[in-house]
């Protein structure tokens, strides 16, 4: 029998991120993620930086859709209740 060899099968790797509004840093949750041997030699430069370019798109839709109205949208409300 021959000497045993070391075999890489996976990557488990724990980002951690923080929102940051320029004043604040607010911690965000995201889960473990494993990644299998075969995919690690790309992962941290084609994959990783393309989910976060995705998250980072979902997460400035998300900003965009709470915004509050437009004063003109505003104007609209007030002037419509004085009727």
């Amino acid at each position: 029998m021959g000497a045993s060899k070391l075999r890489l099968v996976h990557v488990l790797v724990q980002p951690v991120f923080m929102l940051d509004d320029g004043e604040t840093l607010k911690p965000i949750g995201h889960p473990a993620v494993t990644i299998p041997a075969d995919e690690w030699p790309t992962y941290s430069g084609e994959r990783f930086p393309r989910e976060i370019q995705n998250w980072q798109k979902q997460i400035d839709a998300e900003h965009a859709s709470a915004t509050p109205e437009s004063a003109a949208d505003r104007g609209k409300e007030q002037g419509a209740g004085n009727r």
